[in-house]
């Protein structure tokens, strides 16, 4: 990996005074598990992974070390019995190595010492020399176009990151070529498939010389998926696979950076969390320690994405000990990079001056190391950080953006840093966390402000790319916001957006996947955002800055948005002021804002009359996750009580204790509040509302539940709530589609059990306890739920044979394809799957019908559910598994909620937990009998009013069990 510092790519020995060496560990482990660096100012990407790179595969950690020396030599003399080239010795200079090669007519032999003095350069240090090799292997027609392709596409990195564009994409087109002559039989003598590393080459350019992330993102995973496809496959060379195993170990730490740049940070844990476990449970994946550190890595990574930085100053802490159990050398990339990450941790964490001894390893390796993507000015302000000299560390930092710095070099080609660039976010994000720290500051609410409010949108000013500046951003905003709740009311206005946009960041990703899903499907559309992206292109690569080119892009923005709004909605949208909240508040309603911190929480609640009232609560998220756990482990059982009374693993005392720390200090702000509209995300969002008791309970019989006086109806945010009240539609003539008991095994006939009381949802997603792998013809069937979709059609007048959709036909083509905008209820009967539930399956979605390959095909995804047309009173999510115990599935579900709204339905209908099926008809069934018999009652009373009723008795002493009859929750507008 080359630094962009400097010279271009030299001969052998130009810079060798300047390298420290690297032990050979340090260089097997970063070919191994290199992919290290992040794509922005947080840090650089670059793969690292050398055409000699060998298989992990090894069980002790000696064997990771011997294998990829071995297996470098090993596919060398694949092509034939060359000389041994352990027994020439290695060349001193240039012109000794170029005479021998001379004599050498083989060019396996010539590869064989070529690739030895690649190895040996990259142990010295000699970065310089290591790149002048491969591009002496690259230039050797007789060598194996399989090794030039890797060795080509190693240097397109490398000239990327140089910023010499020209001769990067000279280097990347004859990968490619190489790459289309390598045959198939060739590739098990590779130590990589050339095509991961074309891919990964594309993906490098696209964001260091266009600055397109969201290219780069696209171009990583298609490499993913090619390696998670290779490794899959079973009629493949096992040299193949553990390519492959190598490939996705290797690259994840730069597939999460991309992810969390491009503001999927939910995917980018789901995709971290399924491989960890793959590496504990897969059969065929055999890690080093060191490549399970690159996994603890990527974690810290993408824990800082979710405001988590004790789960992610633990994980690096995690990898950072790896490392050095594995004997990697402290100035290796992937070990000095985590230094780095947990200073940044740290910092976030206010707690920088703990890691002074990481300042100073973090310093010897960009001394020792070129191919680090920090520089010494950062380097030297993170000193000053940790001493607690907050103001030179600032100075420090703003000499890394002089005009003299950046242009010593006449060669290189600089971007402007737009603000809206990751890098131009990290550095505003750095030198605004210095202040927020610096105790003797001056910071005021302004300054304050002025960081904030970019990320909060406006109806002039929004950035449609999407893209996040690193690992300390949610550090800032929280840190912020804290401060801001001691500035009075237009400071704790302020937080209340910064909360809010937390919680629009929780679901973001797969709003822009939705965005991306629509613009595609609409010509219009896709031309003006090729227009935009074409003039963010120009502003980004201009030398100077363009009023004019800002001006058309302002004006083209908006245009965007008057003739796009849903599109603009998704991709950024503006949040709201507590006063718009309140302009759309009706009597007897208000919105409450939840958030957890590390140290504290706070709860906003606007009201009609358009005040907010702002509150610390003194309650970490810590102690409230042990909270939820609590409450939410009877529920998560599946497992409902057998006779009247039994509680069920129902914790009273959690449910009193939450209500205690969240609702019990605001409820002077709720009274004459008939519905409180609840924005949450993270831990909170996994909450019940519904069961919270408003004082202790020692039995159900004293339950006192906050039901009674309030109906909490969830919101994934502001925007939402402002975005549903502004449209004004006519209701559509039709009562009711459904899909229900979806055949998930492909038959034509679902079997039923006649007579069971069956809990739906329990063990939905079964895996294959000796191969670990998913079937999903395996997938629970719910017979069940047609009865369920059949009584709600009989409820709302309609009939069950042309409006309930099952089997086969409720499937997720079907689906797509229907016209759902004339219907006034849609309802799904069916598995809700969270990320991360099954393997390969990263985004919230709904089970449906066998289709296709199965999981792919048969899964509506959240950006599938983007692109439909509704205009519906009501979406009903009935018997969805989604598991809201786990960490972020909370918010998997506003992501699906935030999709729905977007489509064009009004309010959604949603199971918090695995229902039963008898409770369940009974709950939709008596809603909407009373929603259809009384056309004054709102959407909100109509839910309370049967759950009170259940609670109360009405069916039966078994049935007054909150697992019952709070397993629904209502979203979105509760109005009529």
């Amino acid at each position: 990996m080359l630094r962009c510092e400097g010279r271009r790519i030299m001969g052998l020995h130009g810079l060798r005074a300047r390298m420290a060496a690297r032990c050979l560990a340090a260089v097997a482990l970063v070919l191994l598990c290199a992919g290290c660096q992040a794509p922005d100012g947080d840090t650089d990407v670059h793969a690292g992974k050398g055409h000699h790179k060998g298989m992990h595969g090894g069980r002790r950690e000696e064997d990771a070390l011997s294998q990829t020396q071995v297996h470098a030599q090993t596919s060398a003399q694949g092509q034939g019995n060359a000389s041994s080239p352990s027994q020439t010795p290695l060349p001193l200079d240039e012109r000794t190595l170029k005479a021998q090669l001379a004599e050498m007519p083989d060019g396996r032999a010539r590869l064989a010492l070529l690739d030895r003095l690649a190895r040996e350069d990259a142990r010295d240090g000699h970065i310089n020399d290591y790149f002048h090799v491969l591009d002496l292997i690259a230039s050797d027609s007789g060598i194996a176009p399989g090794r030039r392709s890797l060795a080509a596409s190693e240097l397109a990195t490398a000239f990327a990151y140089e910023k010499d564009f020209a001769r990067s994409h000279r280097a990347l087109d004859d990968a490619k070529s190489f790459a289309a002559e390598t045959k198939d039989a060739d590739l098990d003598a590779l130590p990589a498939n050339p095509a991961y590393a074309v891919l990964r080459a594309e993906a490098v350019l696209a964001w260091r010389y266009r600055g397109q992330f969201d290219v780069a993102l696209r171009l990583n995973r298609e490499a993913t998926d090619l390696a998670w496809r290779d490794l899959g496959n079973a009629s493949l060379s096992p040299a193949r696979r553990h390519a492959a195993a190598n490939e996705l170990i290797g690259d994840l730490p730069t597939q999460t950076n991309l992810l969390i740049r491009c503001n999927r940070a939910t995917e980018a844990l789901s995709y971290v969390e399924e491989l960890r476990w793959d590496l504990d449970n897969g059969p065929q994946l055999h890690p080093t320690t060191a490549q399970r550190a690159q996994v603890a890595r990527a974690r810290a990574l993408a824990l800082t994405s979710f405001d988590d930085y004790d789960a992610a100053l633990a994980s690096i802490d995690e990898a950072i000990d790896g490392f050095r159990k594995a004997g990697m050398s402290p100035v290796a990339s992937p070990y000095a990079e985590s230094l780095r990450l947990r200073l940044l941790i740290a910092l976030a964490m206010g707690r920088i001056g703990d890691y002074r001894a990481d300042v100073a390893g973090w310093q010897a390796a960009l001394a020792s190391n070129p191919t680090l993507g920090s520089g010494a000015d950062e380097g030297a302000s993170l000193a000053f950080a940790a001493g607690g000299n907050w103001r030179e560390a600032q100075l420090r930092l703003d000499e890394n953006d002089h005009p003299e710095n950046k242009h010593r070099h006449k060669h290189k080609v600089y971007y402007r840093k737009d603000a809206d660039h990751p890098t131009a976010k990290f550095d505003a994000a750095l030198a605004m966390l210095y202040r927020l720290e610096d105790p003797q500051g001056d910071l005021s609410e302004a300054d304050i402000a002025s960081y904030v409010e970019p990320w909060l949108g406006s109806d002039d000013e929004w950035d449609d790319e999407g893209t996040r500046g690193g690992t300390i951003d949610d550090g800032v905003l929280a840190l912020s916001m804290a401060r801001l709740m001691n500035d009075g009311a237009t400071g704790q206005a302020l937080a209340f957006r910064i909360a809010e946009l937390f919680h629009m960041n929780a679901t973001q990703g797969a709003m822009n996947d939705g965005a991306t899903r629509l613009a595609a499907q609409t010509p219009a559309l896709r031309a003006l955002i090729e227009q935009e992206a074409a003039l963010r292109y120009q502003l980004v690569t201009s030398a100077s800055l363009s009023s004019d080119a800002e001006d058309k892009l302002r004006a083209l923005r908006r245009e965007i948005a008057s003739q796009f709004p849903r599109y603009r909605e998704l991709v950024a949208p503006a949040i709201p002021t507590p006063e718009a909240v309140g302009a759309v508040l009706h009597a007897g309603e208000v919105y409450v804002d939840l958030y957890a911190g590390r140290e504290a929480s706070y709860a906003f609640v606007v009201r009609p009359d358009r005040t907010l009232h702002a509150v610390v609560l003194p309650v970490t998220r810590a102690a409230l996750a042990t909270q939820v756990a609590a409450l939410r482990a009877g529920f998560d059982a599946g497992m409902p009580p057998a006779q009247p009374g039994d509680l069920a693993g129902f914790d009273l005392g959690a449910a009193a204790g939450l209500y205690r720390a969240l609702i019990a200090p605001i409820e002077a702000d709720l009274q004459g509040a008939k519905t409180v509209y609840l924005s949450t995300s993270g831990i909170l969002s996994s909450i019940p509302y519904e069961v919270l008791l408003r004082r202790p309970a020692s039995s159900l019989a004293d339950a006192d539940w906050w039901l009674d006086s309030t109906t909490p109806v969830r919101m994934p945010s502001a925007s939402a709530l402002v975005s549903a009240r502004a449209e004004r539609v006519a209701h559509a003539s039709e009562p009711l589609v459904a899909f229900a008991d979806p055949s998930f095994d492909g038959s034509a006939q679902a079997p039923r059990e006649d007579g069971a009381r069956v809990v739906v949802g329990a063990r939905a997603f079964p895996m294959d306890a000796r191969t670990l792998s998913f079937d999903y013809r395996r997938v629970t069937p719910l017979p069940d739920t047609l009865d369920e979709a059949n009584a709600i059609a009989v409820a709302l007048g309609a009939s069950p044979q042309q409006s309930v959709i099952s089997g086969l036909a409720a499937s997720r083509s079907h689906v797509l394809g229907e016209n759902l905008s004339n219907d006034r209820v849609v309802l799904f009967a069916t598995h809700g799957v969270i990320p991360g539930e099954v393997p390969g399956l990263r985004k919230a979605g709904l089970a449906l019908a066998y289709e296709g390959r199965g999981l792919p095909d048969s899964i509506l995804t959240a950006d599938d559910i983007v692109t439909l047309r509704l205009n519906a009173d009501w979406v009903v999510l009935s018997a969805c598994n989604t598991g809201l115990a786990t960490g972020d599935a909370g918010d998997s579900v506003s992501a699906l909620a935030r999709a729905f709204f977007a489509a064009g339905a009004r309010s959604l209908l949603v199971t918090q937990w695995a229902v039963e099926s008898k409770s369940a008809a009974l709950v939709t069934s008596g809603l909407f009998d009373a929603y259809a018999a009384n056309p004054a009652l709102s959407k909100a009373d109509a839910l309370a009013r049967t759950e009170r009723a259940m609670a109360a008795g009405k069916e039966g002493a078994l049935y007054r069990h909150p697992y019952y009859w709070a397993a629904y929750f209502l979203a979105g507008d509760a109005q009529r």
